[in-house]
């Protein structure tokens, strides 16, 4: 016992003593080979600001945390996610939440397995998700993991603001026509810039609460507007799924799903760890609950081909407007969020000062966001940059990693010599199931999203076409 007090203040000492900062000796030596330092700590250093004994998030909190990062913009595309596979996707649907929820639970476990080979580890970490790859797949896999994170962030901010772009052109449309949706994407581009400079917004503990908030309300809308404009709409039509359709409508549910980058960083603010798997069991217990009800009630009635991209397109009315102000609110918040990763990443590989505003980081900043609003003039179509991330690097992150890191984990040798878990058959047998789907999965609907990005159709709607752009 009092070798282990020993050895944990010698880790708080160090942890907070590093150059004035609140550094983890975890967070070290991975800086070390290719993360970077915390710099939005507040460099007190103290034990109480930092220690993880008395605060954290409990598990209904860190529940409601994952439940408002995943319901977001996937929300509103996955009724046509649905439509594409048919009925089929209604199944598919609870199939992949399962699995993915499975995969995420041992993902959570194998932040305790590194706490407990690892000592380093037991302080907060920078980058958790790397650190569990790296651990497990050594310096590749942790390659993989940064290098999957940053394209997944990448693309949900380019939905965020191609999402947000459509809402408000489709609200100040009839009051500004000669403004366009890539126009909207351009303005939205500009005013954001100053934004990106600055540090990531933190503390803000209200924000997952109106995330969360406006994405049931919009779901509660969509439903009953599509109920009360029934008789509005053409008799439905439910067709077959084709191969890509219904590889599109796996991307599409899975980026609905696909919260497990950020599972780790979520569970490393909890004040016990090890209950992470109980959020992660009540979060898609909860995102069934929304999407089920929003998926069946919107098909049943649409069918396949009234079913659009964006539900919101489907109804009508006051409250639609309401909805889509506040969802374009918690878009455009979660857009200076998602990218500031992003900046942060470059910022390293440049060796720009992320702790300061300097002229540098301004252009570095700005050209990330630049790049941005490229991507989106090109594929102006949030629903294919959003299949593209799902059936990728989504799939990779949520259905192959989690496994094969747990397995690899488990075989670790403890202190006493042996694995640190010894995983019973059928677990072995329900996680490879869970890798090989992702991976089958993940490459049907890679090659389905591209095919539907790469047609002659699609480089005559770019927001480089005159006639698109004004």
């Amino acid at each position: 016992m009092g070798t282990h007090i020993t050895e944990s203040s010698r880790l708080l000492m160090d942890y907070t003593s590093y150059n004035g900062k609140a550094e983890s000796p975890a967070t070290l030596a991975e800086s070390a080979d290719g993360c970077f330092r915390d710099d939005e700590k507040d460099g007190s250093g103290s034990m109480e600001s930092e220690g993880r004994v008395d605060k954290g998030l409990s598990v209904g909190l860190a529940s409601v945390f994952l439940l408002a990062e995943m319901a977001g913009a996937g929300v509103l595309n996955v009724p046509k996610a649905v439509a594409n596979a048919g009925w089929a996707g209604l199944p598919l649907m609870v199939l992949m939440c399962l699995a993915v929820g499975f995969a995420g639970t041992r993902l959570g476990m194998c932040w305790v397995l590194l706490e407990e080979r690892w000592p380093e580890y037991r302080m907060p970490c920078r980058r958790p998700y790397p650190a569990i790859a790296r651990r497990a797949l050594g310096k590749a896999g942790q390659i993989v993991a940064e290098v999957s994170m940053e394209v997944t962030l990448f693309g949900a901010a380019t939905v965020y603001l191609l999402v947000s772009s459509q809402m408000i052109n489709d609200l100040l449309g009839s009051l500004v026509p000669s403004l366009s949706q890539c126009s909207w994407t351009l303005i939205l581009g500009v005013l954001l810039c100053p934004t990106t400079w600055l540090s990531t917004p933190k503390d803000f503990w209200g924000a997952p609460l109106f995330a969360m908030s406006a994405t049931l309300l919009a779901c509660l809308v969509v439903v009953v507007e599509v109920v009360l404009e029934k008789g509005n709409h053409a008799s439905p039509e439910y067709l077959a799924p084709t191969f890509s359709s219904f590889f599109l409508s796996f991307s599409s549910i899975l980026f609905a799903l696909g919260g497990a980058s950020i599972f780790p960083t979520i569970q490393n603010d909890m004040k016990n760890r090890a209950q992470f798997p109980e959020s992660v069991v009540m979060t898609f217990l909860s995102l069934l609950g929304i999407y089920l009800p929003l998926c069946t009630i919107c098909y049943g009635i649409l069918g396949t081909n009234s079913t659009p991209e964006n539900i919101l397109a489907a109804v009508s009315g006051p409250a639609v407007t309401v909805v889509k102000i506040l969802l374009v609110c918690h878009f455009l918040f979660a857009f200076s969020i998602v990218i500031n990763p992003i900046n942060q990443a470059t910022e390293m590989h440049l060796n720009v000062a992320t702790d300061t505003l300097s002229v540098r980081r301004v252009v570095v900043r700005s050209c990330v966001l630049a790049l941005v609003v490229l991507v989106g003039f090109t594929i102006p179509d949030f629903s294919k940059i959003l299949d593209l991330i799902g059936g990728s690097t989504v799939a990779l992150m949520s259905f192959v990693l989690p496994p094969v890191c747990y397995l690899r984990l488990c075989a670790v040798s403890g202190l006493d010599g042996l694995p640190l878990r010894v995983v019973p058959k059928w677990e072995v047998v329900a996680l490879w199931a869970v890798a090989v789907v992702g991976v089958v999965g993940g490459v049907g609907s890679t090659w389905s999203a591209l095919s539907a990005i790469i047609t002659e159709e699609s480089f005559t709607t770019t927001c480089f076409s005159p006639q698109t752009f004004l």
